[in-house]
């Protein structure tokens, strides 16, 4: 057994990854979310401004300066000699004032103590680092290469360390506590005598301020030209120096420091939105901030993140990742050979709607990446068949046993041909039936009748054989009847037909705006929009001039048009993740307390079972009402007999039906089975083969019995009792096993 292609390792396992680590990297690179604020990206040393905010704002100094610390422990002077660049880019100064960022640096090294630590966490490395210069630049190196554990010699003038501090301006106890730290370092301070170019033999490598730099010096010398001014502020300085000692260090290590990029602000990808943010004013300035006032304005912060995408999606929000990390994830989980891929069930939770794409302000394609996760796990048998195996037998179901493609009586090829869907067949087939004896009694030149599915149920699997094979189907069908113009009543149907094959497609919603529809009702309506329709806005503005031709006044609810999100049932997360389901039905449901119209029949049902007053577009147009949520089983059964009835009456085809004793349940039966995704027409298989072989297990205590068959990859078993009425079945339940 080979399987070369597919990337076959070893005797058992199969691995194929969905792209490699360089466009893992650029997908990644789309997403902003982990991109730094404009505050953090426009300061040199790119502070993290939003966790100093969000402790000042609980009160807790401590932990703000300690993020400060962090990067540098000159917290007085940062608040001396900042230039402030960040309160301009403050996303708060696009409505009134940004965060005085020096004030709450100036609070942070007031009330958040001095610099904690021991230097037994500082490594210990063995190497010398000599460090030249008077100034601030070098004094910040030391700190830099210290903190790292060499060995530092700082060759200078200065009489202590405070001394480059205070020429600053700060006073001798501010001094003192931003030097602090430098204590627990091995540090040497010595009298700079002798030449730079001399001081590399006294060290493994030599750290220079601008003053002493030349070039031509020997190649452990590190240091640079550039040249500061006092107005251009101490951070410049401090990220210079973090930039040489960082070359220092890979210098020591042995590394290349070519690609490391030179202090400078960065432009902020950040996508901020500040919808229901008011401008405010700062409440205390840098001088001497009071504690409280201080802990106020940083409470103004607003904690910049792009939560575009979250915003609206119950799957995200409920597995607590962004896109960005979640494609990692789904990466990582490709890349496994042998043992759990702990990601599947966030894979198939995905509902593959395409709003986070559409809210996405860099339109970041996740729904693309689960796809073709789907579609690997299904070619390395890393997809568990059980996880969409309900789905796709309902495809099959409505590709077979419920599948009718019919001319209009009289005609052999025809103009039109009415798609409705499997949905709308399912779940209110009286519907379909209206809208076909209208169309086709309004419409000349012929319109046919296809009920069947175009095989989103498997695309969604990631099983492009089967979806194929349901695609070919229709095409069949379609040449049989003369290629006509197809007209959906699916919008996920037509969006498929449009993509996939070269078949001609339009909505019935279109059409019947076209012959005209009398008005059926004054009310005030919310339009759920279907996932199909995400993108096009031909379509949706169509519906809604359909919705005000039929008398209804719409109310634009949030999170509509290409926005709106998924039902639930799309991506087979309502047969793959029914909790997940529930709850994407749930939030849709719940984002409006008017009567939801929508114009896809599984967007209804799923609308209606989470409790809201939902009627898709068409039963408001043809007053079939809203009939009472079908279980899974009336959902087929209201297929097959949409197609009997339609052969009878508008076709004249006699149909015979294999009779079998009457099936009764006991309260309670049908909605376990429901749960459990067990079919009326599983439980009749089952009994069928009892009557065939009239093996059953006996429960003498209860006084059923027990049957059971096996059924594709699933054993049925049933517990019933014969009446003199028929079978009364008091349960079901099923395994994925075989019974020898």
């Amino acid at each position: 057994m080979e399987h070369k292609d597919r990337g076959f390792v070893g005797k058992h396992y199969l691995m194929k990854q969905a792209f490699g680590q360089e466009e893992l990297h650029q997908r990644e690179a789309v997403c902003t979310r982990e991109d730094p604020p404009g505050c953090s990206a426009v300061c040199p040393l790119h502070l993290d401004m939003r966790a100093v905010c969000a402790y000042a704002a609980k009160g807790d100094f401590a932990k703000a300066a300690g993020v400060i610390r962090s990067v540098t422990p000159f917290l007085h002077l940062l608040a001396k000699g900042c230039p402030g660049a960040c309160k301009e880019a403050c996303a708060l100064s696009r409505v009134g004032e940004g965060i005085q960022v020096r004030a709450l640096e100036k609070a942070c090294a007031l009330y958040g103590g001095k610099e904690r630590g021991s230097r037994f966490l500082i490594p210990r490395k063995n190497k010398k680092v000599i460090v030249g210069g008077d100034d601030l630049f070098a004094l910040a190196c030391c700190w830099e290469l210290g903190r790292k554990g060499y060995e530092i010699f700082w060759y200078t003038r200065c009489e202590n360390q405070r001394e480059p501090l205070i020429s600053w301006g700060l006073t001798e106890e501010e001094a003192e506590a931003d030097t602090a730290s430098l204590e627990l370092f091995r540090m040497t301070q010595k009298v700079r005598e002798g030449e730079a170019s001399e001081w590399g033999a006294c060290g493994d490598a030599v750290c220079l301020s601008p003053c002493l730099w030349r070039t031509g010096l020997p190649e452990n010398v590190f240091g640079t030209e550039k040249k500061w001014e006092k107005k251009d502020g101490a951070a410049w300085i401090l990220a210079w120096a973090k930039y040489v000692s960082a070359k220092v260090e890979r210098y020591l290590q042995g590394a290349s420091w070519e690609g490391m990029r030179q202090p400078g602000p960065q432009e902020s990808r950040l996508h901020v939105t500040m919808d229901g943010v008011e401008g405010s004013r700062a409440f205390t300035g840098p001088e001497k901030p009071d504690r409280e006032l201080a802990a106020a304005e940083a409470g103004r912060c607003i904690q910049c993140q792009c939560l575009e995408c979250i915003k609206g999606c119950v799957y995200f929000q409920e597995y607590k990742r962004n896109p960005r990390g979640a494609v990692r994830e789904i990466y990582n989980n490709l890349s496994i050979v042998m043992g759990n891929h702990m990601a599947n069930g966030m894979i198939n939770a995905c509902d593959l709607c395409g709003q986070c794409k559409s809210a996405c302000p860099n339109g970041f394609d996740y729904p693309e990446v689960c796809k073709m996760a789907r579609k690997i796990m299904v070619e390395t048998e890393k997809m568990p068949p059980s996880v969409h195996e309900f789905g796709l037998l309902d495809q099959q179901f409505s590709c077979n046993e419920a599948f009718l493609a019919r001319p209009e009586p009289g005609y052999e090829h025809c103009r039109y041909m009415f798609f409705p869907g499997c949905q709308a067949s399912a779940v209110s087939p009286d519907t379909v039936e209206a809208a076909y004896r209208d169309l086709s009694g309004r419409l000349t030149g012929g319109v046919g009748l296809l009920l069947g599915c175009c095989g989103a149920l498997a695309q969604w699997a990631g099983r492009e054989d089967l979806a194929s094979e349901a695609l070919e189907k229709i095409r069949s069908v379609w040449k049989e009847m003369g290629e006509p113009e197809v007209i959906c009543a699916c919008p996920t149907c037509m969006k498929i037909l449009r993509e996939r094959t070269e078949i001609s497609a339009v909505g019935v919603w279109q059409i019947l705006l076209e012959l005209g529809k009398d008005p059926v009702t004054d009310q005030t309506v919310a339009i759920q929009d279907a996932c199909g329709a995400r993108g096009d806005q031909k379509i949706q503005e169509q519906i809604r001039d359909f919705a005000g031709a039929l008398g209804c006044k719409v109310e634009e609810a949030p999170f509509s048009k290409d926005l709106s999100p998924c039902c639930g049932y799309g991506g087979m997360v309502r047969f793959a993740n029914p909790e997940m389901a529930e709850k994407k039905a749930s939030f849709a449901a719940g984002r409006t307390s008017r009567k939801i119209l929508t114009y896809c029949m599984a967007c209804r049902d799923q609308l209606t079972r989470a409790g809201a007053d939902s009627i898709h577009i068409l039963e408001l147009a043809y007053g079939t009402g809203a009939p009472s949520v079908p279980d899974l089983s009336r959902r087929r059964a209201n297929r097959l007999k949409l197609k009997e009835k339609l052969q009878q009456e508008i076709w004249k085809e006699e149909i015979r039906r294999e009779a079998m004793l009457p099936v009764f349940y006991e309260n309670g039966a049908e909605e376990e089975m429901d749960r459990r995704m067990i079919l009326k027409s599983d439980v009749e298989a089952v009994l069928k083969d009892y009557e065939a072989s009239g093996e059953a297990v006996e429960d003498p205590e209860k006084g059923w019995l027990a049957a059971s068959a096996r059924i594709g990859n699933v054993t049925f078993w049933v517990k019933f009792t014969e009446t003199e009425k028929g079978y009364l079945v008091y349960g079901a339940y099923s395994h994925r096993m075989t019974v020898e």
